[in-house]
């Protein structure tokens, strides 16, 4: 369980931070097109989890190397073993599981119970001369996923043509590129991974790139940037008077950083939108690296530890006269201590196993022995361990990689708290 936090959390860092780096090396300044990008980021989060479980890996060895866990010995057929019985959850893997769930509810509690209130907010928005109001709302908000639709404050009849305009063409631009669906799997996103900062970053980000690319087609339009702009402020005011934008609890939607939005449209205005076949190129090259930082999955530096090589073998018909290299494990994780054993207080025991090595450097998970076994379950769970096994494979004298059989000994240790 550990590990699937500890990929998880590596692979959306570097998700992260590809992406940060590569929008303005590619030089992306269009509000729209950055928007895309990161909604594609966000999606390959919420999928991270299943990849990280099911999905294809790329090694990437960050962790540091661990300690010897094999030694010098020869290798026997799994089949006389019972098959391994599955690992119970340590007390700090339950910890570490009850305190994700418990961050994971209250916001997926959250997002329900807005989502609830957003079905009433349409449900009972009155329409009137074409235009759907709500006591609720303090300035314009656009809501739904599927059929999204613009709900006004009751006071918009007051409101000057210019301002209505512009507004109108604020909010449905929002309502266009359905952006309170995308919000809304960012929040979801959001609570997945609650426990990494990135997630919070990556929601207000959205938040605010599809403010601004909202802004950007309001301009386009060829409103007056300052007029504009004030309208945004007089609109601040009635949310900062009334105290919330929507007078729901639980609503969650998209606005803020206004200070930063009027800076934007009054000094840059809107940005130059980029090219469908430049951005056609930006997606392959996110795409790319993004595949690469989420298909990769955390591994320890290589270890190697010689193997014996008095009873290592060649399999290779055509290698029966030449001795291969010795084998060497490149990656080999600590065997899980036997409950039995604890229970019996045994503090550290060895088992002997014989293993084939394939030319890929894999072991052949069918094809393992074993030779001393101390009992209270030390032999299956070196079996266990083993299968998870990755060593560098032995080679002829003219390099070529061949199947070997070797033996390995697995050695268990354990300190009671």
């Amino acid at each position: 369980m550990e590990r699937l936090f500890l990929e998880c959390t590596v692979r959306v860092f570097l998700l992260i931070s590809a992406t940060a780096i590569l929008l303005p090396i590619m030089g992306v300044k269009d509000a729209a097109a950055k928007h895309r990008v990161w909604a594609g980021v966000m999606a390959l989060m919420l999928l991270l989890p299943v990849w990280a479980t099911w999905g294809p890996k790329v090694s990437l060895r960050v962790l540091p190397p661990l300690p010897r866990a094999m030694s010098h010995g020869p290798i026997v057929t799994e089949g006389s073993l019972q098959a391994p019985v599955a690992q119970k959850l340590s007390s700090g893997e339950l910890l570490l599981v009850s305190v994700y769930l418990v961050g994971f509810c209250v916001l997926v509690l959250r997002l329900a119970v807005g989502t609830i209130h957003t079905r009433r907010l349409i449900r009972y928005a009155v329409l009137e001369d074409g235009v759907r109001t709500s006591p609720l709302c303090a300035s314009p908000v656009t809501v739904g996923f599927f059929c999204p639709m613009v709900i006004f404050p009751e006071n918009w009849r007051e409101w000057e043509q210019s301002k209505l305009n512009s507004i109108s063409a604020h909010e449905e631009e929002h309502a266009r590129r359905r952006d309170s669906l995308l919000q809304w799997f960012a929040l979801l996103n959001r609570a997945v991974f609650w426990f990494h900062p990135a997630a919070w970053w990556l929601e207000r980000t959205l938040s605010g790139l599809a403010e601004e690319a909202c802004d950007n087609a309001v301009l386009a339009r060829g409103n007056n940037a300052r007029e504009y702009a004030a309208c945004l402020v007089e609109l601040a005011r009635s949310v900062s008077r009334s105290g919330a934008r929507l007078n729901i609890v639980g609503m969650a939607v998209p606005g803020g950083l206004l200070r930063e939005r009027l800076r934007k449209i009054i000094e840059i205005g809107p940005r130059p939108r980029i090219s469908g076949s430049w951005m056609g190129c930006v997606a392959v090259v996110c795409t790319i690296t993004c595949a690469i930082a989420v298909a990769g999955t955390v591994e320890h530096a290589e270890t190697k530890i010689p193997l014996t090589n008095q009873t290592a073998r060649s399999e290779n018909p055509k290698a029966v006269a030449e001795q291969p290299s010795r084998p060497s494990c490149r990656y080999c994780p600590n065997p899980e201590f036997p409950d039995e054993a604890k229970k019996a207080k045994i503090s550290s025991a060895s088992a002997l196993v014989e293993i084939t090595v394939s030319e890929k450097g894999d072991v052949d998970a069918k094809n393992i022995r074993v030779i001393e076994d101390p009992g209270h379950g030390f032999a299956q769970e070196a079996v266990a361990v083993v299968k998870k096994w990755k060593f560098n494979p032995a080679t002829l004298k003219d390099g070529k990689p061949t199947k070997t059989r070797t033996t390995v000994e697995v050695q268990f240790t354990w300190h009671s708290d």
